[in-house]
């Protein structure tokens, strides 16, 4: 190849080189290696130097042991850099090349071949291209890094800017500090606001700080760079803090490893430091320049624009949220007008959506003039008082000034706002109608101003809601009161009588106020008495007593008096409130109230309501109202009903009064029962203080007083009128009219009339006429003026017209019954009348002698109610009975049933009953009659004689038995007596004549006692104390007693008198007694009772044990001679007992329970009777 071609191919490589993209150090060395070769050269050196020379960059080509050629081309190639040399020109051997200057960069090419200078300078213009697109690639990665430099300020404040449009502030602040390292390329950065509510800042986010540093960072303004730059606000370049003049006296301490810091401040569009933001870089990282902090400035001025356009739309988020909240909930408390639903839905969303620990609802009360807890939640009893007066205390303070208060209480941080209440008010048309009272006790939360105020709108829109629940509760409540007063017109006006008229509006009046009780009180037709016309709440036992207390003249003076609504409770001392205390007891409403309503009609009290609330409430005014409003039209209604329910009696009177007074005369058995009924009648018919008959003995000339009745005690003995005279009762006679007088006292005509020394004042007097004759006068009198009318009159005229008939038949009947009395009373026999009812209609008085049981006391009843109170046995009681009803229902006559009574306090005695068919003229039977005799005397001598006969044949045969062991036995004891001499020293011998002895000794006492026993008693009869007896025997048989373990009660009457008996005889009497009763008792001892006392003509003597007892079936035979309940005994103590009592006129009685004891009761006649043998006596059959 020629040279020519090889340098035109290393010129197009060259080319190639430069254009290839390699690095500016690998194209030189290439190309010096190429013109090496193409020269001839040994060494090619390339030597360039910037700036001012002090920095300088060799190339050289490589050849073997031409270093040091290398090297001086290097240092010629330095020396013609920075000094004039003269270039093309050769320097020791070497030539210079100068290379064209690239933007005050020198260069030299420096050769050791002089040949191919030409191609040397191709050479060097290819380098000083190269040059110059290095120069050119520089300037552009400058522009580049400067256009992405800005690019990334761009992209911070536009991502800023995004954040604007997002307006979240949690996304906003990390999103600043992270763009702010970026693109300031910073190592760190903090974010810090001002507390709105103190002068401290504090970071809110941070960039490459740690937790230590970033956690309780709170830095006040002017303290530090932070609070210098806040307090400034003018923004701090550091470069080195400790030799800065703006922080002297180490007011900031340096941190190792920080190159430089910015600290820029936060404004808002009112120039208003609302914070700072810093940045900072780490060592070996350069300073911030002036630059940085102009950009900077700008990045903190955009940033502040966020925070603040992300706080505004936070607030106004909050706010939204707070009023859509508010919305929300006002329209879930709207929903409602129930003031208790209204008072809960607020607590719980002051609880759960304003986020309140506990909650607590005064509303104002008008009546108690103060404010009272309403509802609460999470406060205890007793926690908050109960009522506040407006002024006191933290709350009634709230409510007087009508701001929100907040109390601190139980910590001593002034700082803690979690340590106290707010007492916030409820606030309606200027108007404090109650306060809320609210903390965060329970979870320890401060209580901000956020809270406050949304609790402060809370309360004033729930204000409106309370205000509206409690006004449409006072409208539900006059509409209530509305719908009652025309439910109770429309009721009332559709009721019918005067019960069902006074039963609805109790009802009405009690359900209108919602009281425990309600009564309607109703005065009399002459507003002289009150009665109970209906209850409701009240039972019918509570009823009752109230019912008596009203007839007392202090509660119808004080209804009668009432003019207007009267509240009475246990604190009242009005004179008239002891009345109605008394039923507040009654009604057990002690500490409640009671309410009097007036029933007022045309201006007149015709009655009043009474309620009652248990509760300490009471009655307000407005009940108060509704009920006056209630009893007026009740009035007006219950007057009309009154007049109406008068008038209809009157009516109903007139049929009725005819039958009463029918009824009633056929009942009367007697003329004066029958004027008694008349004027019973009379009495029920009009209001009288006295009513009285009077008939007229025209063989003297007067008029006689027959009957009276008086309703205030007794009328004393009336006097004679005579027919002449000027009494008001002979001019009614005389003119055969009835007469009415408003006001006897005040009339002239007539003498004044005084029962029972009292004034009357009305009267009527109404003549008692058979055809065109007077026999009598009716008089009807009050204290009272003005109490009769012509109804009375009518009224009355119709029993006087009837009672005149009744009247002369009665006197008649009474004639012919006053000589039937004289039979029937001249009977000996007891004689008992019976109607076809069983009634008794007479009863003469040999049955009252025989049965002990006055007339007056069985007349009218039933027959069989007497015969259950007389001391028959059962089966006798049964019997008689059946005897009746079977006359009754056969006609047939019954004879001979005896039967045995016991009278009280007289002997038994025995009956013998006969009973027949009662019949009247015509053959009907209209009853019948009942005869009973006295068969005592009879039945006691049979019993005598047969007893008699027994006892004789008793004696004989033990007379004859006695005869026969007497001698036998003598002879058995002295044999045995005698033995016991002989054999005094044989123990068992002796032992067995012993009982030998013993046994005939019991054999002779038998024998004495089948003597004395069959030996008539001669009693030697003395005046003696049975009580003297007594005591002897009990300390004669001191000993047995005592053996016995018994212990004696004595109750000795000393009143009784002296008895004629036989003190021997009674001795022996208690001696058996006792001995039978010690007999009964156990081995560990009991009791001995003996009593004594009169009874009548008798003396009673009561002797009990606590033995065994005598059973039932076995108390009827002990007396009989030979019957024993013993092992041992001949069974003819208590028959001699029975023999001695009854020879002394007496009678004894035993009575026994088993495993309680016996009583032997002696009754002894005072007098001494003795007992007489009968002559007669009557066999007839009978039951015991």
């Amino acid at each position: 190849m020629s040279s020519e071609t090889g340098r035109q191919e290393a010129l197009r490589n060259m080319t190639a080189l430069v254009s290839s993209g390699k690095p500016p150090s690998e194209i030189v060395e290439q190309v010096l290696e190429s013109a090496k070769k193409v020269v001839g050269a040994s060494c090619l050196a390339l030597v360039a130097a910037f700036g001012d020379g002090s920095r300088v960059r060799t190339w050289t080509t490589q050849s073997d042991g031409v270093s040091a050629l290398a090297s001086k081309c290097v240092e010629v190639g330095a020396v013609a850099c920075v000094q004039p040399v003269v270039l093309n020109n050769q320097l020791d051997g070497l030539i210079i090349l100068p290379v064209p200057s690239v933007d005050g960069q020198k260069a030299v090419l420096v050769s050791d071949s002089c040949s191919h200078q030409e191609y040397l300078e191709l050479v060097c213009g290819c380098i000083s291209l190269l040059f110059v697109n290095e120069a050119l690639k520089s300037e552009l990665d400058k522009a580049r890094e400067q256009a992405d430099k800005r690019i990334a300020e761009v992209s911070a404040v536009y991502e800023i800017g995004q954040a604007i449009n997002e307006l979240d502030i949690d996304r906003l602040l990390p999103l600043i500090t992270e763009k702010a390292a970026a693109v300031m390329g910073a190592q760190a950065c903090s974010l810090l606001l001002k507390d709105p509510d103190s002068d401290y800042l504090t970071i809110e986010a941070s960039w490459g700080l740690t937790d230590d540093i970033v956690k309780g960072t709170r830095v006040a303004f002017g303290e530090g760079i932070a609070g210098t730059v806040a307090q400034t606000g003018e923004a701090m370049l550091l470069v080195d803090v400790g030799s800065d003049p703006r922080f002297t006296a180490g007011s900031v301490r340096p941190r190792e490893g920080i190159a430089s810091s910015i600290c820029a401040p936060l404004k808002d569009e009112l120039g208003q430091v609302i914070g700072v933001l810093n940045i900072r870089r780490h060592v070996p990282a350069p300073p911030f320049t002036d630059e940085d902090l102009r950009l900077f400035c700008v990045f903190a001025s955009q940033a502040a624009l966020a925070i603040s356009s992300a706080q505004l739309y936070a607030s106004l988020n909050m706010r939204i949220a707070e009023m859509s909240t508010v919305s929300n909930l006002l329209r879930t408390i709207n929903s409602t007008l129930d003031l208790d639903d209204v008072l809960n839905k607020i607590t719980d969303d002051i609880v759960s959506v304003v986020g309140f620990d506990r909650c607590c609802i005064y509303l104002f009360d008008s009546r108690a003039g103060e404010y009272v807890a309403d509802i609460r939640r999470g406060y205890a009893d007793g926690e908050l008082p109960e009522h506040v007066k407006p002024g006191e205390g933290t709350i009634g303070l709230a409510a007087r000034e009508s701001i929100p208060i907040f109390e601190r209480r139980g910590s001593s941080d002034k700082q803690d706002p979690s340590s106290g209440f707010l007492a916030a008010p409820i606030v309606v048309r200027n108007q404090c109608t109650g306060v809320v009272v609210v903390d965060n006790a329970i979870s320890g939360k401060p209580i901000q101003s956020p809270e406050v105020e949304l609790l402060s709108t809370f309360v004033s829109q729930a204000g409106i809601a309370i205000e509206n629940a409690r006004l449409y509760e006072a409208m539900e409540e006059k509409y209530s009161e509305l719908n009652v007063l025309f439910e109770h017109s429309k009721t009332i006006s559709s009721a019918y009588g005067l019960e069902n008229v006074a039963h609805i509006s109790t009802a009405v009046a009690r359900r209108a106020v919602s009281c425990d009780s309600c009564l309607l009180l109703l005065l009399g037709d002459k507003r002289a008495s009150i009665a109970l016309h209906a209850a409701s709440g009240i039972s019918q036992d509570a009823a009752s007593p109230i019912r008596e207390f009203l007839s007392d003249s202090k509660t119808v003076e004080l209804v009668r008096e009432l003019r207007s609504p009267s509240i009475i409770s246990a604190e009242s001392s009005i004179e008239d409130g002891e009345v109605m205390q008394e039923v507040m007891k009654m009604l057990a409403c002690e500490e409640g109230q009671l309410l009097l309503i007036p029933l007022l009609a045309e201006d007149v009290t015709v009655g009043a309501f009474v309620l009652v609330k248990r509760d300490k409430e009471g009655f307000d005014t407005g009940e108060v109202k509704l009920l006056s409003i209630i009893a007026s039209q009740a009035a007006v209604v219950l007057k009309n009903a009154l007049r109406y329910e008068q008038r209809m009696k009157r009516q109903v009177l007139d049929l009725s009064t005819l039958y009463e007074f029918s009824r009633r005369i056929s009942a009367s058995s007697s003329l004066e029962e029958a004027l008694d009924a008349i004027l019973a009648i009379v009495a029920d018919l009009v209001d009288s203080d006295e009513s009285f008959i009077y008939a007229i003995d025209h063989e003297h000339g007067v008029m006689v007083p027959t009957a009276a009745r008086s309703n205030r005690g007794s009328t004393g003995r009336l006097p004679e009128q005579p027919l002449a005279g000027n009494s008001v009762m002979s001019w009614t006679v005389r003119e055969r009219k009835a007469i009415i007088s408003p006001d006897i006292s005040s009339d002239s005509r007539f003498d004044p009339i005084t029962p029972g020394n009292r004034i009357v004042r009305s009267l009527m007097s109404i003549p008692l006429m058979v055809q065109d004759e007077a026999v009598g006068v009716l008089c009807v009198c009050s204290s009272s003026p003005n109490m009769y009318s012509e109804d009375d009159v009518r009224v009355l005229s119709i029993i006087a017209s009837q009672s005149a008939a009744i009247y002369k038949e009665l006197q008649a009947l009474a004639a012919l019954t006053s000589y039937t009395d004289n039979i029937l009373s001249s009977i000996a026999a007891g004689v008992v009348t019976l109607d076809n009812d069983g009634i008794i209609l007479t009863w003469n008085q040999a049955a009252e002698f025989i049965t002990g049981i006055m007339a007056s006391e069985v007349s009218g009843l039933r027959y069989k109610d007497v015969i259950d109170r007389l001391d028959i046995a059962d089966a006798d009681k049964a019997s008689t009975i059946q005897i009746i009803e079977k006359v009754r229902t056969t006609g047939k006559v019954f004879q001979g049933y005896k039967m045995c009574y016991h009278p009280t306090n007289r002997d038994v005695m025995y009956l013998n009953i006969s009973a027949s068919v009662l019949c009247n003229s015509s053959g009907d039977p209209i009853g019948q009659v009942i005869i009973f005799e006295d068969i005592s005397k009879e039945i006691k001598m049979e019993d005598e004689f047969r007893r008699m006969g027994e006892l004789a044949a008793v004696g004989q045969l033990a007379a004859s038995i006695a005869h026969e062991l007497r001698n036998p036995l003598s002879s058995i004891k002295g044999a045995a007596q005698f033995l016991q001499k002989e054999y005094e020293e044989e123990g068992p011998i002796v032992e067995f004549l012993d009982i030998i002895i013993e046994e005939v000794n019991g054999l002779s006492k038998l024998t004495t006692e089948f003597l004395e026993f069959a030996r008539p008693i001669q009693l030697e009869l003395t005046s003696l104390d049975l009580n003297e007896i007594v005591k002897k025997t009990l300390q004669f048989m001191s000993v047995n007693l005592s053996e016995s373990h018994v212990v004696v009660i004595d109750h000795l009457d000393d009143s009784i008198p002296k008895i004629q008996a036989d003190g021997k005889q009674l001795e022996q009497v208690l001696r058996n007694i006792i001995i039978n009763a010690l007999q009964a008792m156990p081995e560990d001892g009991g009791t001995l009772s003996v009593q004594t006392k009169t009874v009548g003509q008798f003396v009673e003597l009561a002797i009990t044990d606590t033995g065994s007892g005598i059973p039932e079936e076995k108390l009827d035979r002990i007396f009989v001679p030979f019957f024993t309940t013993k092992t041992k005994g001949t069974g003819l103590g208590l028959s001699v007992v029975q023999k001695i009592v009854e020879n002394h006129g007496g009678r004894i009685e035993v009575t026994s329970v088993i495993g309680q004891g016996t009583t032997f009761k002696i009754m002894l006649p005072i007098t001494g009777m003795v007992r007489t043998t009968p002559s007669e006596a009557d066999t007839t059959e009978r039951r015991q």
